[in-house]
């Protein structure tokens, strides 16, 4: 039963607190991709699911002037890869960049930099998310965990009575067995007893 119950509170967590929501922030030293014999490199960034018409910030800093290719778009959850027309597509002339963008879909959402001169950055992502959105994979094996429980309780139960009832009816059996040899001993005595009561009897006729 423990068991059971502990997977359906997993099971309930996988699948209810993915929608909790709250300001988050994550930052990202970049390149993630290093260079390999050139000046450019593209890095690509996972923003979690964030719900539609929410503000998303982004944030890079101490990287050289104009070497920065910046693309936000939307994406699949646990994809990189872009889905429909991007949101931002910027250059920054400078050596900081800060901007926000709004989100169009409650959907996760990628950022690509491309990066020159073999130059770094400090990239901050800024919205209201699920610190949670991770449990989304455990769904199929929070699934099995509460099958695989439950047939368990249910095996467990099922014994545990059939092992009640067989423990009841062998001391039935035994009570049974019991009262049955006290009335054979007591019939075999009243045979045993009889005649000699009898012949008392017989001889008191007699006398």
């Amino acid at each position: 039963m423990i068991a059971f119950a502990l997977s359906l509170l997993f099971f309930f967590a996988v699948i209810g607190l993915p929608f909790f929501k709250a300001p988050q922030i994550e930052s990202f030293w970049g390149p993630s991709v290093p260079y390999k014999g050139g000046n450019e490199t593209l890095s690509g960034y996972y923003i979690p699911p964030v719900d539609a018409q929410k503000k998303i910030t982004i944030t890079i800093l101490y990287f050289s002037k104009a070497s920065l290719d910046i693309t936000v778009f939307a994406t699949g959850e646990g994809s990189i890869a872009p889905q429909g027309p991007p949101l931002l597509q910027e250059r920054p002339s400078g050596t900081s960049f800060s901007t926000e963008v709004e989100s169009t879909q409650s959907q996760a959402y990628g950022v690509y930099i491309v990066s020159y001169n073999r130059t770094e950055f400090l990239l901050t992502v800024a919205s209201e998310w699920s610190p949670f959105y991770g449990l989304r994979t455990f769904f199929a094996p929070a699934v099995a965990f509460v099958f695989a429980a439950g047939v368990a309780t249910y095996y467990f139960t099922i014994a545990a009575r059939r092992e009640e009832v067989f423990e009841k009816a062998l001391t039935e059996a035994r009570g049974g067995l019991g009262s049955g040899k006290a009335a054979l001993l007591r019939d075999r005595r009243t045979l045993e007893v009889s005649p000699e009561h009898v012949g008392i009897c017989r001889g008191r006729d007699q006398c």
